[in-house]
């Protein structure tokens, strides 16, 4: 073979390879092309169904572990679980009445009943003082006392809490006793207002004893 048919088939060779360059780099283009477009169909897929389902579509899906809201029967269910004291000065009124005596002591039930329309709660200790006739104060403000145990208290409309109150009998004492009280004045507990009700005549402070307990929701 010539010189002249041997650089024909080498430019033919060379032209063959080229053609088959191309066809694989098409080829090639194409399988991107066609994988860019399945991920940006998938994707809008995913928009639309978002979209169906009323949310924002999001690279991080929601679990189904996530909490619900509280429910309206929950929520008043907390709402009246009496956590520490609510209940206000004006929504109460006051009473002390004697429950009976031991050998010692002499017991009273010092009262705060609910009178507004709804629900409040009462927790701990109340202040407790003794007056005359005019307001001023007869001995000294009440002492804490452990009868009873000191929890939240519900009230609702028209219910009532309970503390015991407590002094000895004079015959105990060495018969020292403060002046005979006309009124009682209560400060409820996380109140700065006071009420006031009439002493009980068998209310005798001696011996400079004079106690109270807790609210509780029954008397003690």
């Amino acid at each position: 073979m010539n010189a002249n048919g041997t650089k024909w088939n080498r430019e033919r060779a060379c032209a063959a390879g080229l053609v088959a360059v191309g066809v694989l780099a098409v080829t090639a283009c194409g399988a991107q092309d066609d994988q860019a477009a399945a991920h940006t169909t998938t994707r809008s897929a995913q928009s639309t169904d978002a979209a169906k389902d009323g949310a924002a579509p999001s690279s991080h899906p929601r679990t189904s572990g996530s909490a619900a809201p509280a429910t309206t029967s929950e929520a008043s269910d907390a709402s009246d679980a009496g956590m520490g004291s609510d209940c206000t000065t004006d929504a109460l009124k006051t009473a002390l009445k004697p429950t009976g005596q031991e050998m010692n002591s002499k017991y009273f039930d010092l009262t705060l009943t609910n009178t507004s329309d709804g629900t409040c709660a009462l927790k701990g200790y109340p202040g407790l003082s003794l007056t005359d006739a005019h307001g001023k104060r007869v001995g000294k403000p009440a002492t804490r006392s452990n009868n009873g145990t000191m929890r939240d208290v519900v009230l609702k409309p028209g219910q009532t809490a309970h503390a015991v109150v407590q002094t000895p009998r004079k015959e105990v004492t060495d018969g020292t006793c403060w002046p005979d009280p006309a009124r009682i004045k209560v400060y409820p507990p996380n109140n700065t207002a006071a009420l006031t009700a009439t002493a009980p005549g068998e209310l005798e402070v001696c011996g400079d004893s004079f106690t109270v307990g807790p609210f509780t929701a029954r008397a003690l």
